[in-house]
């Protein structure tokens, strides 16, 4: 193929001079007469387009005409720098050059055939063309290339919710398990969370049988399918020799430390496994959002979440109605834990099965190129052609990742995304124990009413979900989260926990259980900023990666504000002050303290921008940090993770977990 580098006025030949009329002094053979070499044809500027055409606010958001670029990026500043690759043909349909506008890209679906970048685009659909090139539109959940993956993250939900509130309190119930015991498998039923990361980058570097989305949350159902099985028999065949031989029941005595802690570790698998699967469907989504519109950038997205709380709430209710009977006087358990097991296991089938037929992993699209004017090209489209070229070499996949994640790192727009995260979360999940806990025995917070907040919890996450994909999409996030912080959760919290604290006449049960299940909607809110951000910006063929830092960094903050809050909570409390007048002013002093801490959690919105345009200015046009700045990053991480690994530690070793400073009601050292 030929490059051209003059633009045609329009003629069919390729000459650019006109031949001049033959004559009767032409030069003879022997002539020393010098040949005339005619001049070179001047490059014409073409005419541009009325700059109102690409102009913001007269588009409006619509970007109908705005064509998605190719992974090799055709932007220049110059029109004539655009490497217009063409063959002349008499079909015009099997031309591998397709003309576009200036501000668009180069597609080409034979280039695709050929191994190239191209890609096709037709805004009406969002199923792949014949040829596999990627597609513009929106992902349709109810096709059957992606019902699977809707069917895994509601099952996903259900199955989290349930393994939190039901199968965990049945093995605490039969088991009876210790103080010590109990928080440490609370502490590693979280721990899949804190390592998204990890996953994530595993997931981009090493695909599975082709796949580096689908197999990876297949493999994550079968964790967590296999791990239920080996809970249900675990320890059935000590309990039949037991019930046999009283050497065998005296026996089984002795191995049941051992047993608790293989129960809490497969407890752990079954979790990540989960974890494991929702993550992965997340990352999925989120680089098939680059596919839509500016508008409707994001729905996708809404739509996955929506699903996964939904799955969430209904898992709440099947703990509390199935597997609980719970009133005011206590909870009974209508299972038993191997039964429970048992239906778990059967359980994760259908997702399994949904993922294999009914889930079809698309080829990851190119960068968001919303079709403004000099709108700057992603670097990451060199990482994803070494990659290609590099696709055997395992561990050279890892280094062009690790390389990609470090530039994505370095830039302004995650750092700032980064330094919102730490600040807002560190900040506003800060609770102190003592107030809060002396609240609770006021309004006579019984586990009935623990079991309404719940659930009224979870409708709040699925209340956020809605109200943002149908009505919040494309508003100010900095708006959208202070009126999640301050309107919905703070502001009724502290003016009923400020009447409850000083006045006998407030404090209601039914009040107290709905006000405490507010913080659900805050929560559900900055959930789906995660993922909506990360659409945004994550690097193209790094977005597990990405996803994971974003998840995994929200994750260790939200448990080093608690390892903070336990620290601090109970410097508050104080023996004397028990039945007294002094007890009300303490609690209203440590209520004062954790909302003022709350309360400057709105200083970290300075970091976050006010929408996709402004985070997409910021990514394309923002300055690009050093290796100091990525080390900076991955630091910050680290150490958090470090402390709270720590303090973790502490809560489920025995001869530490009664210390307050992680949450213990205090050791007796006599």
């Amino acid at each position: 193929m030929v490059r051209r580098i003059m633009l045609s006025d329009g003629s069919d030949h390729d000459d650019f001079c006109a031949k001049s009329a033959r004559s009767n002094n032409r030069r003879g053979p022997n002539s020393t007469r010098p040949q005339r070499v005619p001049p070179p044809r001047r490059k014409q500027q073409p005419t541009r387009h009325h700059p109102n055409r690409f102009d913001y606010e007269v588009r409006n958001l619509d970007d109908s005409y705005a064509t998605t670029a190719p992974a090799v990026s055709t932007r220049r500043d110059n029109v004539f720098d655009i490497p217009i690759i063409s063959t002349r043909r008499d079909n015009a349909l099997d031309s591998t050059c397709a003309v576009v506008d200036y501000d668009g890209g180069l597609i080409s679906a034979k280039a695709m055939r050929h191994g190239g970048d191209g890609v096709s685009v037709n805004a009406a659909s969002s199923e792949p063309s014949d040829d596999g090139a990627v597609v513009k539109g929106s992902v349709d959940f109810l096709s059957s290339r992606h019902i699977g993956l809707l069917v895994s993250t509601l099952f996903a939900g259900a199955l989290s919710s349930c393994l939190k509130r039901g199968l965990f309190p049945l093995l605490q119930a039969e088991l009876e398990l210790e103080t010590y015991q109990a928080d440490a498998a609370q502490v590693l039923m979280l721990l899949p969370w804190s390592h998204t990361f990890v996953w994530g980058f595993i997931s981009d570097s090493m695909p599975l049988l082709g796949s580096r989305r689908k197999s990876y949350m297949i493999a994550g159902w079968a964790v967590s399918l296999l791990s239920c099985f080996a809970m249900a028999i675990l320890n059935y065949t000590l309990e039949y020799n037991a019930l046999s031989d009283q050497a065998a029941a005296e026996e089984a005595l002795t191995h049941r430390e051992a047993l608790i802690n293989g129960y809490i570790g497969l407890l752990m698998l079954a979790t990540f496994g989960i974890v494991l699967a929702l993550i992965i469907g997340e990352t999925y989504v989120v680089a098939q959002t680059r596919r839509e519109p500016l508008e409707e950038r994001g729905a996708a997205l809404g739509t996955l979440l929506l699903t996964q709380f939904l799955g969430e709430f209904a898992g709440q209710l099947a703990s509390d109605k199935a597997i609980f009977n719970i009133t005011e006087f206590g909870i009974t358990p209508l299972v038993s834990f191997r039964e429970t097991a048992l239906f778990f296991m059967f359980y994760s089938l259908v997702p399994l099965f949904t993922l294999v037929f009914l889930f079809h992993e698309d080829p990851d699209p190119p960068e968001i190129d919303d079709g403004e004017p000099n709108y700057g090209a992603d670097e990451s489209r060199v990482f994803v052609r070494a990659a290609a070229r590099s696709s055997t070499s395992c561990f050279r996949q890892f280094q062009l990742n690790w390389a990609r994640l470090r530039r994505a790192l370095a830039n302004a727009s995650t750092t700032h995304v980064i330094r919102f995260f730490m600040i807002f979360v560190f900040l506003s999940e800060f609770t102190l124990t003592y107030p809060h806990a002396q609240l609770e025995i006021w309004c006579n917070f019984t586990d009935k009413a623990q079991s309404s907040s719940n659930i009224t919890r979870e409708a709040m996450y699925v209340l956020a979900a809605a109200a943002w994909k149908y009505c919040a999409i494309n508003c100010n996030w900095r708006w959208c989260t202070s009126f999640s912080l301050l309107v919905v959760m703070m502001l009724p919290q502290v003016i009923f926990y400020f009447m409850a604290t000083l006045s006998i006449s407030m404090r209601s049960q039914e009040a107290f259980t709905f006000i405490t299940a507010l913080q659900g909607f805050m929560r559900a809110g900055f959930i789906i900023l995660e993922v909506a951000v990360s659409a945004e910006i994550a690097p193209v063929g790094g977005e597990g990666a990405f996803v994971g830092i974003i998840v995994s960094m929200s994750s260790i903050m939200r448990l080093l504000s608690t390892t903070f809050s336990n620290a601090l909570g109970y410097m508050f409390e104080d023996p004397s002050f028990y039945g007294t007048a002094q007890q009300n002013g303490q609690v209203a002093f440590g209520l004062g303290v954790c909302y003022s801490i709350r309360l400057i959690s709105v200083v970290a919105l300075l970091f976050l921008p006010r929408q996709k345009q402004e985070l997409q200015r910021l990514h394309r046009f923002g300055g690009q940090g050093d290796k100091s700045t990525t080390w900076w990053v991955l630091g910050s991480l680290g150490c958090a993770f470090l402390i709270s690994a720590i303090f973790n530690l502490l809560a489920i070793i025995p001869s530490t977990s009664c210390l307050q400073i992680v949450g213990g009601s205090g050791c007796n050292l006599t």
